[in-house]
């Protein structure tokens, strides 16, 4: 496997452990008994984030990682969707067709 390609693969992990600190840190404000236990879960995958993050960037240009890391936000849409049933519209889901495509030529040219 490619040095570009271990870039792309932890950035993506990144997105992806993002998504779930987002969605931690939503259910913080939904339970409120154990709002604190929610708080300090969101933190940490968000500390986790920026280590697979910072680790990616050996691997990758920064112009390059920080445009992948906008994947976070197809994930962010995913988890909301699926875990906390919020709803998400028609123009959201046009917009994470457009980031996955742009993600997709950034990673071509990568």
């Amino acid at each position: 496997m490619s040095q570009v390609a271990i870039g792309i693969f932890l950035v993506i992990g990144a997105a992806a452990i993002e998504g779930f600190g987002q969605v931690f840190l939503k259910i913080s404000t939904l339970a409120q008994a154990r709002q604190s236990v929610w708080i300090g879960a969101g933190i940490a995958v968000f500390a986790v984030q920026a280590l697979v993050y910072t680790e990616a960037l050996r691997f990758l240009s920064l112009s390059t990682a920080f445009a992948l890391g906008t994947l976070s936000f197809v994930s962010v849409a995913l988890l909301s969707k699926f875990i906390l049933r919020e709803p998400v519209g028609a123009n959201r889901w046009i917009g994470v067709g457009l980031i996955m495509a742009g993600s997709s030529l950034i990673v071509v040219a990568a």
